[in-house]
């Protein structure tokens, strides 16, 4: 799901926030495969150009009913855990409330909120069939993230291309 603001995004867990910071070491982000098993750094779900700060904002509210200025004062929201330069790459934190609440929410549910965000202006030109596998995506990373007692984050640059 590409919305073409030149932005790169993956979201990824780690058990902690020094060891997502460490994903500034590897050019290709926290997918780079690892020496010797050729499996991926760390769990990650490819998410071009879905910044997290204003769209998970809005992710965050539309999932959970609460204001979009609440769910974005949440401490862990979008807060800066590295940062490689002025181009990127950082890595910034994903709330644990969005956390728990993709993980919790229902299949069905999902969908609603899938077609929801994908009206919000910052989606308004991508189709909800895009943003229904990318909410889905994200959701399974979440469950799977509390399951190994993990958090989200994300890494990001800016596209050179």
């Amino acid at each position: 799901m590409a919305v073409g603001t030149g932005l790169v995004t993956d979201y990824f867990a780690a058990p902690t926030d020094a060891l997502a910071a460490a994903v500034l070491r590897e050019h290709a982000g926290p997918s780079t495969p690892a020496r010797g098993s050729g499996e991926p750094l760390f769990d990650t779900v490819s998410l071009p150009a879905v910044e997290p700060f204003v769209m998970l904002g809005m992710l965050a509210h539309l999932l959970s009913g609460r204001p979009y200025r609440e769910v974005t004062a949440h401490p862990r929201h979008a807060s800066l855990v590295a940062v490689g330069g002025d181009e990127g790459p950082w890595v910034v934190t994903v709330s644990d409330r969005l956390v728990a609440d993709l993980a919790a929410c229902p299949p069905t549910a999902l969908t609603d909120v899938a077609v929801r965000w994908s009206g919000t202006p910052e989606l308004a030109a991508v189709p909800p069939d895009a943003v229904l596998p990318a909410v889905h995506a994200l959701a399974g990373l979440a469950a799977r993230a509390i399951e190994a007692r993990h958090g989200l984050y994300c890494w990001t640059r800016l596209d050179p291309a």
